[in-house]
Order: C-alpha cells, then sequence, then structure tokens
C-alpha cells in the first residue's frame, strides 16, 4: 500500500500516516485492513495528545451518563458538588485502571472505565425498599450534613461489594480458571450480552434527549455529518517541531473529533440561548438548571481512599453485584479479541487474558477503596474508536490516561462536565451504544447465521434479557415471595439484570445444544485454524502481551502477601 509523506522528521525521513488520520487520494481504494499504529507504535509528538483527548472525551461522555443515572438514586440533588466529586474519583480510577491493564494486564491499548456492566447490578440494589430516595423537596429540607450522611451510605453499601467482587475477579483470574473457561465463552454469549449492555440504558437515554428534542437531534445531526459525512475531509495545520522545525499536516480533524465538536457546538448554542433567556428556567437545555454544582465544587480536590468513610459490608448487596462479575468477564473477553483483530494481532493467549481479569479485578478493588460506586471494566466504546481510526498504540492510550489522572484533580473542571446540557448528553449516549453495539455484533462474524441452532439461542437470549426486566418494572408488589427476604432481593436484583439473563441463558444454551451436522466444520468459538496463516509474525505478537520475567516475579512476591 502506498504511504503518503506528510512531514520530515529529525532523521529526514518521511512521517508516514495511513488511513484515517491523513488525506488520501480520491482514486485509490481503501484497505480495510490498514492500521495507522500498532500496539508498539509511536505516533508523532504533534499528533499522540490529540489522538488521546479523542479517547479521554469519550471515556468522559460515558463516565457523565453513568454518573447522571447514579447520582439521583444516590439521593444526590442536581446542584450537589458530589456529583462533581464522584465523578472526579471515577475519571481517577479510570486513568489508574488503565495505567495498570497496559502495563501488567493483558497489556492491549484497552481503556478501564466505570461502565455500563456494574450500573445494571447497582441500580437494582439502590432500588431496594430500605434505599430508596426521599422526594428531592424532602432532601433539600433537610440540611447539607444530612443528605451528604444519606449518599454517604449508600456509596459505602456498594463499596463494600465492589472489594468482594473485585477480589473474586482477581482470584478468577491469576488462579487460571478464565482463561481455561475461554473454550465456553462463545460470541453466542458475548453478543447477547454486550447488546443488552447498550439496549438495557438505551430508554435512559432517550429520557435524557425527551426534555428538548430540538437540541439532542441537532447534536446527532452535527455527529452523523461530521462522522460521516466529512470523514475523509482533510484540513491543513501548521505543526511546529523543535527538531523539524514548522511544516504542513493535513489531519482529518472531522472524523478524529466528531464528538468533541459536536457537543462543543451544541453546548455553546445552549450557552448563548440560555443567556438570551430563550430557554425556560425548567427546560434541560439551559445552561443555569447545574450551574450550582460549578459554583460549589472547589477549584481543587485530589479523590483518597475511604474518602466517603469505611466501606461496609451487605451480604445482599454482595450477591446481588455476582451478574456484574459474569457480564464484566464475557464483556473483557470480547472486547480483548476485538482489539487484537484490530490491531492485526493473534488472539490473546489465556495466560495474558488471565492477567487482564486479574488486573480488573484489582482495579475494582481500588474503585472500592476509593469509592467509585462503580466497579471497572473494559471499554467497548474505546475499543470501537481504535476500529473506527485504527490507531492501536499504547502510547495514545497511556497519555490519555495521565490525562484522566491529572484532570480529575481540578474538581472546577469536572464540575463543568457534569453541567452539559441533558439533551446533548442524551444525543452524545446514542453514539456511545452505537460503538457497543457496533463491538458486540462484530462478533457475529465468528459463527454460522445459517443455523437454525445459532439464530435461536441469539434470539432468545436477546427476548428474555429484555423482556423479564420489563415485566417486573411494570408488576406492582413482590413477584418473589420466600422465606428469607434476603433472597427475595438477591433475586429480583437478578432477574431485573437483562445483561445477565441473556449472557447466562446464551451461555448456558450454546453450551449444551448440539451443534448441527453442517456446523461441525464451522466452529462457533473465537479460535480459527486459518487464521494462523494470515499472520506471519506471531512470535513477536506473543511478546506484545508478555511482560518482563524480573516484573513478573516481582507481581508474583506481592500476591503471596496477600495470600
Amino acid at each position: 500500500m502506498d504511504l503518503i509523506e506528510v512531514a520530515p522528521d529529525h532523521n529526514d525521513a518521511a512521517l508516514e500516516m495511513k488511513c484515517d488520520l491523513e488525506d488520501e487520494p480520491e482514486n485509490r481504494e481503501r484497505d480495510d485492513d490498514c492500521l495507522v499504529y500498532g500496539v508498539n507504535g509511536k505516533p508523532p509528538s504533534y499528533l499522540t495528545p490529540l489522538l488521546a483527548v479523542q479517547n479521554v472525551v469519550t471515556t468522559l461522555c460515558c463516565l457523565i451518563f453513568v454518573y447522571n443515572i447514579l447520582a439521583p438514586k444516590l439521593c444526590i440533588l442536581p446542584e450537589d458538588p458530589a456529583r462533581a466529586h464522584l465523578l472526579a474519583t471515577a475519571v481517577i480510577m479510570a486513568g489508574i485502571g488503565t495505567v495498570m491493564q497496559t502495563i501488567l494486564g493483558v497489556r492491549l491499548p484497552i481503556v478501564q472505565t466505570s461502565g455500563f456492566v456494574f450500573l445494571s447490578c447497582t441500580l437494582p440494589i439502590l432500588d431496594l425498599p430500605e434505599w430508596k430516595c426521599n422526594s428531592n423537596i424532602d432532601l433539600f429540607t433537610m440540611g447539607p450534613e444530612a443528605r451528604t450522611q444519606v449518599w454517604h451510605l449508600r456509596v459505602r453499601n456498594i463499596q463494600g461489594a465492589m472489594i468482594i467482587v473485585g477480589i473474586i475477579q482477581m482470584f478468577l483470574g491469576y488462579s487460571g480458571i478464565v482463561g481455561k473457561s475461554l473454550k465456553y465463552i462463545t460470541p453466542l454469549t458475548v453478543v447477547p450480552t454486550m447488546c443488552l449492555i447498550g439496549l438495557s440504558v438505551i430508554e435512559k437515554g432517550v429520557f435524557l434527549m425527551s426534555g428538548n428534542w430540538t437540541t439532542a437531534i441537532m447534536t446527532l445531526f452535527l455527529l452523523t455529518i461530521f462522522s460521516q459525512y466529512l470523514r475523509k475531509v482533510a484540513i491543513s495545520l501548521p505543526v511546529y517541531s523543535s527538531k523539524g522545525g514548522l511544516f504542513i499536516v493535513r489531519l482529518k480533524i472531522f472524523a478524529l473529533f466528531s464528538i468533541s465538536l459536536s457537543v462543543g457546538i451544541m453546548w455553546i448554542v445552549c450557552i448563548y440561548m440560555t443567556s438570551k433567556n430563550s430557554l425556560l428556567p425548567t427546560d434541560p437545555a439551559n445552561t443555569e438548571s447545574k450551574a450550582g454544582v460549578l459554583r460549589n465544587a472547589p477549584m481543587l480536590r485530589i479523590p483518597y481512599p475511604f474518602q466517603w468513610g469505611w466501606p461496609t459490608v451487605s451480604l445482599t448487596s454482595i450477591l446481588a453485584m455476582l451478574p456484574a462479575l459474569f457480564a464484566n468477564i464475557v464483556e473483557s473477553v470480547a472486547n480483548y479479541y476485538t482489539c487484537a483483530r484490530f490491531a492485526n494481532l493473534t488472539k490473546p493467549p489465556p495466560n495474558a487474558v488471565n492477567r487482564g481479569i486479574g488486573i480488573q479485578g484489582i482495579s475494582t478493588i481500588f474503585a472500592g477503596f476509593l469509592g467509585t460506586g462503580s466497579g471497572v471494566s473494559s471499554s467497548s466504546e474505546n475499543v470501537g474508536n481504535i476500529g473506527i481510526t485504527r490507531v492501536c498504540s499504547r502510547n495514545v492510550i497511556g497519555l490519555a490516561a495521565c490525562i484522566m489522572i491529572v484532570a480529575s484533580m481540578f474538581t472546577k473542571f469536572i464540575a463543568l462536565l457534569v453541567t452539559l446540557p441533558d439533551p446533548v448528553l442524551g444525543a452524545m449516549t446514542c453514539v456511545i451504544l452505537v460503538l457497543i453495539g457496533a463491538v458486540a455484533l462484530s462478533n457475529l462474524q465468528f459463527i454460522n447465521l445459517n443455523s437454525l441452532r445459532n439464530m435461536y439461542i441469539l434470539g432468545l437470549s436477546i427476548f428474555f434479557g429484555l423482556a423479564i426486566p420489563k415485566y417486573l418494572s411494570t408488576v406492582q408488589g413482590n413477584t418473589i415471595n420466600t422465606k428469607y427476604e434476603t433472597v427475595n432481593n438477591v433475586l429480583i436484583a437478578y432477574l431485573s439484570s437483562g445483561i445477565f439473563i441473556g449472557g447466562f441463558i446464551g451461555f448456558i444454551l450454546d453450551n449444551t445444544i448440539p451443534v448441527d451436522d453442517d456446523d461441525a466444520m464451522n466452529s462457533n468459538g473465537y479460535h480459527n485454524p486459518s487464521d494462523e496463516l494470515k499472520f506471519s509474525n506471531k512470535t513477536d505478537d506473543e511478546q506484545v502481551y508478555k511482560i518482563s520475567d524480573h516484573l513478573y516475579d516481582k507481581i508474583n512476591y506481592c500476591l503471596t502477601i496477600f495470600i
């Protein structure tokens, strides 16, 4: 494939960029397997920060939406600075978890974040009678100290469950159990689980958009224009290098920053319309409705362990959180394989997958210590970004992690993000769900969709993953009555998690229903022997996943202290 010279570097060699980041001739046919930067690739110094910021923006979009849903369930008022404190804690944990994953885990460029997986189990717990919140009016009349105590109790309860779940996940990873179970985790388990991650929260996104459909649709319109119609438009930008001097590069800005540009433009429009009194005070697009968070938040604040108090351990919450552990492992395995495919690498070996799951467990334990109100999982939306930009560099993801760690300390900046208008946030969520769905559906290429068995399992899993939680949400009173209240609450939490139901049904059916005779030559798993012929540098690929023996010995020594 022809490469296009962009600018000379300090060695007078061409800085070469392929495909999506740089302009390309109109008559050149696109190569779908084109990779701009591999796992060990080092983009130019002027390009690395831009690519890192793109991943940061995607992560922040996801976190803002998650905590926009979680905060009311924790009894936090819209103008309470606690929203900014929780979000800042989640941002620093995303940075720490990403650094740990790229160095000590599976070593693929995958961002770690508090995504939708744990939210699916956290919400049913907070919906239990003992944790339900009073009305906003009642909360306001309590006073600041009483309100703080109310949401601290709820966060500490979630913290205790996260620490125990993290310990279990760490054990499953480092004991090798996950690696030995990989042959049972097929696309028929992965696809329903990941699809239901998006479908389970789509109602929340639509609710946010419904506050002002005009603003939401305009945001979607700009996102579509920038990310699709203008994705091949390159703009010349001056860039200065200490060794190469001043030169011009042509970058596809619209493809790289479609989310940032769309959200930024609509945010400015909302601010302008608010200043002109064109929006009612009750309109969700009115930027003054959340301005109290920005006014009340401190300029600087560093999240620290046990900042909300010591975690509390509840058997009900721990048992109710276990479905999220199952969904987290399934989603992570799928993201590892998808990211490896985008990076033109062989699939991760079992020992690398074990390390990745183990590190996620450790990250979830740290999240429990810090009090994020959620666990840590691999980011499907950032994996989708990699598929779009074809940039799989660990340097980029590492810089993105460092940016998140530093940004989390500037609470005013985090509070500013919290004030993002709800309709714009809802439209942005649609794009995030599209990326998650795209990553999920990409796994279908590994199964035979002409098989009635496979279609039946896929359809039944998604159907019950949607139907059972919907039924429980519409039924009045207790649908499950046993002699033990804890059992009732845990079963309701399990049945309210569509992610767990869909993935579990797919897992059981796929591993118990016999494979059709005509599918005997077409495995439903991720391993395809013909793929091995595609990679001539399999030994080099294995080095990507491997960590140094010295570092591995240090990890084992540290773990023996706790075991």
